[in-house]
């Protein structure tokens, strides 16, 4: 059983879309009510790994270590590592190879998630004496094309599902010693602990045991909100139905609804699996399936679906059914009775509005 993991955020540390959050980093926006990291850390976890090193960059390291004092899970030991924001040296390696040291462990980015479960591709790297497992995403990607050396073995199992030019899925799974090994190539091209795939290469290279196993799929969240609603829907999906909450106060609730008990839901539908955070209030609504409406919102005389509502926000009787938005911390989306009538907008940069 591998007891160590490395999740690594990304040094392309923010990006450029409209404000969502209170960040702009990819690994902090929020699915399903938490950060991305935070539920990495919960898939981490669940494939039976204890010990975690949170990899940022230094640019990044006062966010990230807030979030993780604040929300990490329970049952997982996290350190934050700070490395060279510029992501041209090699000091991001070294720091995670003196915390694995001779284990075993797990890469992971910080900003995405498989749809499967990790354990059953830990446990192979383990009953194999594997040098490094490369996870490679089977789904449509925009990602660069899959570039093998001759050491780096296609797992049999999984040879008919490759497509052409697969992406890299942002897991990486290392044997003992692996990463050590990798640390210590250095000049004149140093590996990078963020290039999966060239590490495994690199190995390889070196004469280790390197495979590559095709999955489906990977989510993962950089520059677009559609790509934060997939990643949504998956979380979503997983959601404990043993904590569906009953129905009272005039509502209805059907499929897996999570309520924060501070929550207040009155007059309302609910079809699951959706999640309605702290001290939010939903009066008179409809509320479809994969939505995470965030903490201490306020939404009344509304239809919503498939979408994510961020802390602070207000929805009030818009006249329309939202579907697919994702609606940011502290925006207000209301309808405006009076005249003349028109259509009155506050657009930042970046932000996007489609009117139907």
């Amino acid at each position: 059983m591998l007891s160590k993991g490395v999740v690594v955020v990304p040094y392309t540390a923010t990006w450029r879309g409209p404000w969502l959050g209170a960040t702009r980093r990819p690994s902090l926006q929020r699915a399903a009510n938490r950060p991305i990291i935070c539920h990495v850390l919960d898939a981490l976890r669940q494939a039976g790994v204890a010990e975690v090193a949170v990899v940022a960059p230094s640019d990044a390291a006062l966010e990230i270590g807030a979030c993780l004092e604040s929300e990490a899970p329970a049952g997982v030991t996290v350190r934050l590592l700070v490395a060279d924001s510029s992501g041209d040296g090699d000091d991001a390696l070294a720091l995670a190879a003196e915390f694995v040291g001779d284990d075993p462990c797990v890469l992971h980015r910080a900003n995405g998630l498989l749809e499967q479960v990790l354990l059953p591709h830990l446990e192979l790297v383990g009953d194999e004496a594997i040098d490094a497992l490369l996870l490679v995403d089977g789904g449509d990607t925009d990602g660069p094309p899959l570039r093998l050396v001759p050491r780096l073995s296609l797992d049999d199992a999984t040879v008919e599902a490759t497509p052409a030019t697969p992406g890299y899925a942002g897991v990486c799974v290392l044997g003992a010693g692996a990463l050590a090994r990798a640390a210590s190539m250095g000049p004149p091209n140093p590996v990078k602990l963020h290039d999966f795939a060239d590490l495994a290469q690199r190995l390889a290279s070196d004469g280790g045991h390197t495979r590559v196993r095709v999955v489906r799929s990977w989510r993962h969240f950089t520059d677009n909100a559609l790509d934060l609603l997939a990643m949504n829907r998956m979380l979503l999906d997983a959601l404990d139905p043993e904590t569906t909450a009953s129905s009272y106060d005039g509502n209805r609730f059907e499929g897996t609804v999570v309520i924060h008990p501070t929550a207040s839901v009155t007059s309302s539908v609910i079809v699951g699996p959706a999640i309605i955070g702290a001290e939010t209030l939903v009066a008179d609504s409809y509320i479809g399936p994969h939505t995470s409406i965030g903490e201490r919102v306020r939404i009344e005389g509304v239809e919503l679906e498939r979408s994510i509502v961020l802390a602070d926000a207000s929805l009030l009787h818009v006249g329309g059914r939202l579907v697919a938005s994702v609606v940011g911390r502290n925006a207000r989306v209301f309808r405006d009775f009076s005249v003349p009538r028109a259509l009155r907008l506050q657009v930042g940069d970046g932000d996007e509005v489609a009117l139907c």
